[in-house]
């Protein structure tokens, strides 16, 4: 038996084994293949769960050094501007999967974004929120709004900078 013929043989028998092993699997064949269907939502803003604008400024400068893709202004140049009839916000593609939902001695739920405090959930979103995290899967985001944007001004042909407050999107989903 040549070289080739061992290496053929050595293939197939893998193959054989790869398939075997996946038939032998019944969680594949049980599990109904459609994605998580979404129990239950919540999506908040920073500023409904403290007035410390400084909490928040902190939290959005530990995004920023922390986002590794640094796409500011959605990507668009100042001449992309001219066809685009909206504000463009610096950082409003910026965002974290490091939120944490953390139970307190009250039966309260804190929120940290970037290992940092936020704030406490509200009330009406606690008992639902402590339900689902013991039975469920969650995925949690932070997006950054407000801050310095751009915007094409159509009287004067140019592009005007201007700056609002920061502000944090938060979503929390229970699938």
């Amino acid at each position: 038996m040549g070289f080739k013929d061992i290496i053929k043989t050595f293939w197939k028998k893998q193959s054989n084994q790869s398939q075997q092993l996946i038939k032998e699997i019944p969680v594949f064949k049980r599990k109904n293949r459609t994605p998580l269907s979404i129990e239950y939502k919540i999506q908040i803003n920073a500023s409904e769960l403290t007035s410390n604008q400084e909490t928040i400024n902190q939290i959005t400068a530990s995004m920023i050094k922390h986002n590794q893709i640094k796409r500011n202004y959605a990507g668009k140049q100042d001449e992309d501007l001219k066809n685009y009839n909206e504000k463009v916000y610096k950082y409003e593609s910026y965002s974290t999967k490091d939120v944490k939902l953390i139970p307190n001695e009250a039966n309260r739920l804190d929120i940290y974004i970037n290992s940092i405090f936020l704030g406490k959930l509200p009330k009406n979103y606690t008992s639902n929120t402590i339900h689902y995290l013991q039975s469920t899967v969650i995925m949690a985001f932070a997006y950054i709004k407000g801050g310095p944007y751009k915007y094409f001004n159509k009287n004067t042909q140019s592009v005007v900078k201007e700056v609002d407050p920061f502000d944090i999107s938060i979503y929390i989903q229970f699938s």
